[in-house]
C-alpha cells in the first residue's frame, strides 16, 4: 500500500498504483504525487484582481455544486444520481481549494441541494453550459493571475472542467 497526495486539493489517497485521477478533486495523475515528495505551493500575497477572480470562482463552484445536488434527487436513473453526485463532491472539493487560497471557511450552503429542472435530460444540458463556462472563465482568470498557487489550481480546474464536458453530453 502506498501513500499518495493530490498537489491540488492536498488530500490523501491509499493504494497500490497512482490513480489517473485524484478522487477528491478530480486532478490529473500528474498532479499527484507520493506523499514524501508532496510539497505545498504557497499561496502568498493574492493580488486585487486575483483575489476577485478567486472569489468569483467560488461562487461558481457553489453554484454548481448545489445545482448538482439537486440535480442528483430528481435523476431519473442510478447513472444519472451517481454521475451528479459525483461532480457535486468535486464541484464542492474545488470549493473548498479556492477556499483554502482565500484563508476563509466554506459557504454553509456549498452542500445544500440548489435549484434545478424536473427533467434529467435538461440538467444534463444545464450541466455542460455550466462546466463550458467554467472552462471559459478559468481560462481568463489564468491569464490575469501572476501568483504561482493560483495558476496551479486554475490550471488543474481547466483539466477537470474540460473532462466533465463529455461527461454531461
Amino acid at each position: 500500500m502506498n501513500v499518495y497526495r493530490c498537489r491540488i486539493c492536498g488530500d490523501p489517497y491509499l493504494g497500490s498504483d497512482r490513480p489517473s485521477h485524484c478522487p477528491f478533486c478530480g486532478a490529473h495523475a500528474e498532479h499527484i504525487v507520493p506523499a514524501a515528495d508532496y510539497r505545498p505551493v504557497p499561496v502568498g500575497d493574492l493580488s486585487k484582481k486575483s483575489r476577485e477572480n478567486i472569489e468569483r470562482a467560488l461562487e461558481l463552484e457553489v453554484s454548481n455544486s448545489t445545482f448538482y445536488r439537486g440535480a442528483a434527487q430528481v435523476a431519473d436513473n442510478e447513472e444519472g444520481q451517481a454521475l451528479f453526485s459525483a461532480l457535486a463532491r468535486i464541484e464542492a472539493e474545488h470549493a473548498s481549494v479556492l477556499c483554502k487560497i482565500l484563508g476563509i471557511s466554506k459557504p454553509e450552503e456549498l452542500f445544500e441541494p440548489g435549484e434545478c429542472s424536473p427533467s434529467h435530460k435538461e440538467n444534463l444540458a444545464e450541466s455542460h453550459k455550466r462546466e463550458g463556462r467554467a472552462v471559459q472563465l478559468y481560462t481568463r482568470f489564468l491569464e490575469e493571475t501572476t501568483e504561482e498557487r493560483v495558476k496551479q489550481v486554475l490550471s488543474a480546474f481547466i483539466e477537470i472542467e474540460s473532462d466533465h464536458l463529455g461527461m454531461s453530453e
